[in-house]
């Protein structure tokens, strides 16, 4: 029988991968090299996408539109890396850490 850890896990992990698919495929000839080191957090329903210089300062532009979005529906990556940035707090995610 699976876990809630086991659980959340997976949502994260369908995140990262549905994320880093639109990354390619639509936001990276849209962002790169022109905002390199910037970071993005794309609202994953919408795929609408807000950039900072941190993940927390484009996460606050995402939430100040979708300010109910809730784990699973938001990813965040620095632009021209492919480093991804896995941040899972209450504060990103909307949810308990």
């Amino acid at each position: 029988m699976p876990t809630l850890q086991t659980d959340q896990n997976l949502i994260r992990e369908e995140a990262a991968r549905l994320g880093d698919s639109i990354y390619e495929t639509r936001l990276k000839a849209l962002l790169e090299p022109a905002f390199d080191g910037q970071v993005v957090a794309i609202h994953l329903p919408s795929q609408e996408y807000f950039l900072g210089p941190t993940l927390l300062d484009a996460a606050d532009q995402l939430r100040r539109k979708y300010p109910e979005a809730g784990r699973g529906e938001i990813y965040g990556r620095r632009v021209g890396s492919r480093a991804i940035i896995r941040a899972h707090t209450p504060r990103v995610t909307g949810g308990q850490p």
